[in-house]
């Protein structure tokens, strides 16, 4: 976008610090993977998303948005940091907004308190605001949270989870005894295809090509793409996700879901909800819906209301009902918007799925 265009909710500039004294900042290259996957166990530990060459690689390096551009920072030959943004794009109306989304980082634990994820972080801000995208986002997490809001990032909200309860008593007692913490179980398996197989379906792959002229609402969602949808949910590494369908080609619904068991809470996410344009599609979105209730052994199906007008309606007919400020805290850096798209800031311009949002 252009550096000249009428902008709108510009972030609030932060200046970027000068590095630490003996520090060295340069692009990451295929080379540096291993001493960055290294840097990543030293200092976050063991966690749910893999370390691995294959996962980084599929996340960052075969990302159909283009690759992720990766910072590191290096002292005496030790690489002490490294920030990566995911990229994206964003599509509201007909109008494509280039997007990154503020993801990996770490610091050794012998150079924290230096300020080197702040440098880091603000410079591939500055690098992203120079080559014109539009805007960074995140959902950071309390512990982090603070420090992004004080780099110039906004804070745009919670977004309302639509929820449907399942299995009621189970899901009661559950929350009682356990709630949503603890490690991750192995989640319920899921009566439905794969991903990886039923996204090469010839017949679900019109459907979500169908999906992408279907009337949407001015807000901010993900087009539908099938080379989104194959490397997000087909290819990725380490985690598995399933297919529902009815209906075919304009008249077709999709669903991606994926099951977890958090704490006690055995949950199932509608990660995609895509409709076709034609008459039966809403139909078979609420045949879809119901379906998902039934495909795994889980005491709640959880969503967010996609773009496409009248999801809402179609939740709600399936037995959803709203959460208010249940979903991830939203955070957003504006940097180059034309006037025609919508005020990132407002929590009202936004439409993502569970998918966009899942940390990946």
């Amino acid at each position: 976008m252009s550096r000249s265009s009428p902008s709108i909710a510009r972030g609030r500039t932060v200046a970027t610090p000068h590095p630490p004294q003996g520090a060295g900042v340069r692009r990451a290259q295929t080379g540096d993977r291993t001493r960055i996957l290294d840097l990543m166990r030293i200092s976050l530990g063991k966690g749910v998303i893999p370390r691995s060459e294959a996962f980084w690689e599929w996340k960052h390096e075969r990302n159909p948005f283009g690759a992720s551009p990766v910072l590191i920072a290096e002292m005496e030959g030790e690489l002490a940091g490294l920030r990566a943004f995911l990229r994206w794009t964003w599509r509201s109306g007909a109008q494509d907004v280039t997007a990154v989304r503020a993801v990996d980082t770490a610091t050794h634990p012998e150079h924290r308190g230096q300020g080197i994820f702040k440098w880091l972080t603000l410079q591939l801000r500055d690098e992203m605001e120079a080559e014109g995208v539009g805007l960074v986002y995140n959902t950071p997490n309390a512990q982090s949270r603070p420090g992004y809001l004080k780099m110039g990032w906004a804070l745009v909200g919670k977004p309302a989870l639509w929820v449907r309860p399942v299995r009621p008593v189970r899901l009661a007692k559950a929350l009682r005894a356990e709630g949503l913490q603890g490690e991750e179980a192995s989640p319920p398996e899921i009566a439905a295809p794969r991903a990886s197989a039923a996204l090469a379906d010839a017949r679900i792959a019109d459907i979500v090509q169908a999906a992408s002229s279907t009337p949407t609402r001015r807000a901010y969602h993900t087009e539908p793409r099938l080379d989104v949808m194959r490397w997000r949910y087909a290819e990725i590494p380490g985690f598995e996700y399933a297919v529902l369908t009815r209906g075919e080609g304009t008249d077709g619904a999709v669903a991606v879901v994926r099951s977890r068991q958090r704490g006690a809470v055995r949950e199932l996410r509608v990660c995609e909800l895509l409709v076709g344009s034609g008459r039966g599609a809403r139909v078979n979105a609420r045949r879809v819906l119901r379906d998902a209730a039934q495909c795994a052994d889980v005491d709640v199906v959880i969503a967010l209301p996609p773009a496409w007008i009248g999801a809402r309606r179609a939740l709600a007919a399936s037995g959803f009902m709203p959460v208010p400020r249940s979903g991830p805290v939203l955070t957003v850096h504006p940097l180059h918007l034309s006037g025609a798209a919508p005020n990132p800031i407002r929590l009202q311009s936004w439409r993502p799925s569970i998918g966009d949002l899942e940390l990946f």
